[in-house]
C-alpha cells in the first residue's frame, strides 16, 4: 500500500507544469548580458530589417521607373494633380512601358516564389542546419537583386523570373529563423527573444506611412 502511494505521489510531480512546481533548489540563471542567444535576437532582427528592405524596394523604386502612365501603387484621389507645373526628374536610368496589369504581376511575383521554399524551408533548416539556408537564402535574394535593372532592361518577363527567385530565396527566412530558435531559446525568455528577433520585419509599418 504504501508503495502504491509513493509511485502515485511520483506521478503527480511528474505530470505537474515547471511554472508551478516550487523548486527544489537554487537554479542559476544565465547572464543576459554579452551572451550568444541575445547576440543572435539582435543579429536577426537587423537580417529581417534587411530582408523586408529587399522585398519591398522595387514597390518604392516602381513609381519613379514608369514613363507617362499612372503607377499601380499612386491614386488620383490621394494625390490630386497640381495647378502649378512640377519640375520633371533627370532620369538617369531608363524608364519603362508597363501597364497596369504588368505592373501587378512584376510586384506579385515574389510572393510566388515566397511561398514555395515556406514549408520546405522548415525541413531543410533542421536537416542541414538553419544559419547556412538563411545565409544562402539571403545571400541569393541580394544577388537576384542587383540583377533587378539588368532583368528589367531585358524585359518585363525576365524581371518577373528574377522576382520570383527572389521569394524562393527568401521564403526560407522565417522557418530557417524558427529552427534556429528552437536550439537556442530557453523556454522562459522564448517570448522575448523572439520578439526582439522579428522586431526586424516591423519596417513595414515605416514603409507604408
Amino acid at each position: 500500500m504504501m508503495e502504491h502511494s509513493a509511485s502515485d505521489s511520483e506521478t503527480e510531480d511528474h505530470v505537474q507544469p515547471l511554472l508551478r512546481r516550487k523548486d527544489t533548489g537554487e537554479i542559476q540563471k544565465a547572464p543576459a548580458c554579452c551572451s550568444s542567444r541575445y547576440g543572435l535576437a539582435f543579429l536577426s532582427c537587423y537580417g529581417f530589417f534587411v530582408a523586408y528592405a529587399l522585398r519591398v524596394n522595387l514597390s518604392v523604386a516602381m513609381v519613379d521607373m514608369l514613363k507617362n502612365r499612372t503607377s499601380a501603387n499612386s491614386s488620383s484621389s490621394v494625390c490630386p494633380h497640381h495647378s502649378s507645373p512640377v519640375p520633371k526628374h533627370n532620369h538617369t536610368a531608363s524608364v519603362y512601358d508597363w501597364d497596369s496589369e504588368t505592373q501587378g504581376w512584376i510586384l506579385g511575383s515574389f510572393f510566388y516564389g515566397y511561398i514555395l521554399t515556406q514549408i520546405p524551408g522548415g525541413y531543410l533548416a533542421r536537416k542541414y542546419g538553419a544559419k547556412w539556408l538563411l545565409g544562402i537564402g539571403i545571400l541569393c535574394t541580394v544577388i537576384f537583386t542587383l540583377l533587378t535593372p539588368v532583368a528589367a532592361d531585358l524585359g518585363a518577363g525576365y524581371l518577373i523570373a528574377v522576382r520570383v527567385l527572389e521569394g524562393i530565396g527568401e521564403g526560407v527566412s522565417y522557418p530557417a529563423m524558427h529552427a534556429m530558435w528552437a536550439s537556442w531559446a530557453p523556454p522562459l525568455e522564448r517570448s522575448r527573444l523572439l520578439t526582439i528577433s522579428y522586431t526586424g520585419a516591423l519596417e513595414r509599418i515605416w514603409f507604408h506611412v
